[in-house]
């Protein structure tokens, strides 16, 4: 079987041959490439994420200044790690919660409560009915336009992964094969 070619981000980590071909190391080495492609554009996600994050909840404090803080609910929005072994390195998902409040001997202590997002990328106006103040819906809807867009991009580089780590591995396997 011939050669493929490689393309240059492989050639500069060193995982093709001066002629621009895979080789085998090259192929066996591409898993650990993509992998780190993917956990870097991750990372540069869950920080955009943490910044719209940042600024729905400087955009809440504005506006809640006018309503008094028991009109304000116990709502929230976190970034969280995923750090199972069969998930993307660097994954993370954007998630809601609510807060509730239990007073024990230990003290006060704060409970979250995950918001079930539903199918696809955002979450819906009626996540929010039970656990958001009128006032909070349309500012919570703005965040989730930014959140969503950066979720469906997490989820499409999870996913590129997996096809390529998947090509990476047909390719090895064809290339292993004897011509017949």
């Amino acid at each position: 079987m011939s050669d493929t070619n490689v393309p240059a981000a492989m050639r500069a980590a060193g995982q093709g041959d001066e002629s621009g071909t895979a080789t085998e190391s090259g192929l066996a080495g591409a898993g650990a490439l993509i992998d780190r492609l993917v956990e870097e554009s991750l990372g540069a996600l869950a920080q955009d994420a943490h910044a719209a994050i940042e600024r729905f909840q400087a955009r809440l404090t504005d506006v809640g200044r006018d309503h008094p803080k028991s009109e304000w609910g116990k709502l929230g929005v976190r970034v969280r790690a995923q750090h199972s072994p069969q998930s993307t390195p660097g994954a993370f998902a954007v998630e809601w919660v609510s807060f509730t409040f239990a007073h024990g001997r230990a003290g006060r202590r704060c409970h979250t409560t995950y918001i079930p997002r539903g199918t696809g990328d955002r979450y819906q106006r009626a996540a929010f009915r039970a656990q958001a103040r009128p006032w909070q819906i349309d500012l919570i809807m703005e965040a989730e336009e930014t959140l969503g867009r950066i979720r469906a991009a997490a989820r499409q580089l999870s996913q590129a992964r997996v096809q390529l780590r998947s090509a990476a591995r047909a390719v090895q396997a064809a290339r292993a094969c004897p011509a017949g």
